[in-house]
């Protein structure tokens, strides 16, 4: 073969792109969801402290479960995109918040007055000061772990985010779907969290095309 034809041929083998081995974890989370009373009202209405959020809200439903993948090798770039935690209606939306390692989280106040967000727990510890409606912050998250956010001035506040380690987790809609695409084929430990329950775990073999599934019930 002339060395020209051997050129054609090694460049056609390398624009040629490799088979993705990758496969989806689907299934379903089921949970028991729980109406709970806030916090009673404050006498001090001022300017700090001033709002009237819902007395009761549901919480607990497969929204509040986390699901991941562990164990799956490789470095994984930082998102560009910065996921948000919003505060509305003297509570953080959404309550439980699923970011990947090094994420930076933003912290927008769509309130009427002022809030403090802040930890204090396991996980990275932060306190973003008082700001006012229209104004974020910021927080990149470098530990992987439970972070419990709350705000200073409003006591009865308070949400969680989950930091994991690579990009194949999801969040379960209303109807407890989830769908987790591109993840290596392999087998693994699948995670979910809930945050009144803790962790539960399944052992998953991802196929090289195709679909795994598994399920959770809290």
């Amino acid at each position: 073969m002339r060395r020209r034809e051997i050129a054609i041929v090694l460049a056609a083998v390398v624009s040629t792109p490799l088979p993705l081995v990758a496969g989806t974890v689907t299934g379903t989370v089921l949970t028991k969801p729980a109406a709970r009373q806030k916090a009673p009202p404050r006498y001090y209405l001022g300017p700090y402290r001033a709002g009237r959020g819902p007395s009761v809200v549901e919480e607990g439903g497969p929204q509040d479960v986390v699901v991941f993948v562990d164990g799956v090798k490789g470095t994984f770039p930082v998102p560009a995109r910065h996921p948000q935690l919003v505060q509305k209606d003297e509570r953080f939306v959404p309550h439980v918040l699923a970011v990947q390692l090094g994420s930076t989280v933003e912290f927008p106040n769509e309130d009427d007055f002022y809030h403090n967000v802040f930890s204090v727990v396991s996980g990275d510890r932060f306190d973003l000061g008082r700001y006012a409606k229209g104004k974020s912050a910021r927080q990149t998250l470098t530990k992987p772990g439970i972070v419990v956010v709350r705000c200073e001035i409003h006591s009865g506040m308070k949400a969680y985010i989950l930091v994991v380690p690579n990009p194949y987790f999801a969040v379960p809609g209303g109807d407890g779907a989830f769908s987790i695409p591109d993840v290596p084929a392999g087998t693994y430990t699948v995670k979910a969290w809930h945050p009144d329950v803790g962790y539960q775990e399944r052992s998953v073999s991802v196929p090289a095309s195709g679909s795994a599934s598994v399920s959770f019930a809290f």
